[in-house]
């Protein structure tokens, strides 16, 4: 599930105007993917098995975008999320005397899906587009669309020419001045177009992650649903001892 992600996020486009071009393989291997996490964390809760699994997936992630720096940074990050995402999951477990499956997919699930983000967002930065843009100086040529398209709504209904061929012309020119003068006044802050792509990625993907959350969390419930009916776990009650405090 690692690979297949990885290498479809290998071939995503990212763009700074349209957004981002994800593949549908690696959008459904990104949510079975973190279900299954989570639920290993649910059914074996040592430490070593986070460690583990998150390794393979960073070990994935470095032969595909490469054995750099960076990338060793983000799989560091990656560790960092998925020790704390299997420490939620671990303390919902013996903490509650009644085992609420759902709380425990979520709390496991918004570490590990936070991770993956910092992992991609890092990808995004090391991007041939960043990279274009910052060599370049200048915006995609996309933004220009984008401007046009702007420009058609909300400015081409105010001429008073009836002409559509002298209407396009207008809004043309609009759009390319504007697109000029944006670029003017960009030029030079293009060298840091990189991270900040980078990270308006990562607030972008931070703000969806409820979507991706609520996915991971239907899809692991179903598998834990058949585990629990092909009799693979089962629950069980027992006596704990619970602390009190005594004055």
């Amino acid at each position: 599930m690692a690979w297949r992600m990885w290498l479809g996020g290998q071939s995503a486009k990212f763009d700074a105007v349209t957004g981002i071009d994800f593949k549908i393989p690696a959008l459904g291997a990104f949510v079975l993917l973190i279900a299954v996490l989570v639920l290993g964390y649910v059914l074996f809760q040592q430490r070593r098995w986070s460690l583990t699994t998150a390794g393979i997936i960073g070990l994935i992630f470095l032969y595909v975008f490469g054995w750099n720096w960076l990338n060793f940074v983000a799989v560091g990050i990656f560790l960092i999320f998925n020790l704390w995402s299997a420490n939620r999951v671990r303390r919902e477990i013996i903490e509650r005397k009644i085992m609420n499956i759902p709380d425990m997919f979520y709390h496991g699930l918004t570490s590990v899906v936070l991770g993956l983000f910092v992992m991609i967002s890092f990808a995004a930065y090391q991007s041939p587009l960043l990279t274009q843009i910052e060599k370049a100086g200048a915006l995609p040529g996309q933004t220009q669309t984008f401007f046009q398209q702007v420009a058609d709504k909300f400015i081409g209904p105010r001429l008073d020419t009836q002409n559509a061929a002298e209407r396009r012309y207008i809004v043309g020119q609009i759009a390319s001045q504007a697109y000029q003068q944006v670029n003017q006044f960009l030029k030079p802050y293009f060298r840091f177009a990189p991270p900040i792509l980078a990270f308006g990625l990562f607030l972008i993907l931070s703000g969806l992650s409820f979507i991706f959350i609520w996915c991971g969390m239907l899809v692991g419930m179903i598998l834990f649903w058949i585990l629990k009916k092909t009799r693979v776990v089962r629950t069980e009650e027992k006596d704990v001892k619970a602390e009190v405090l005594v004055v």
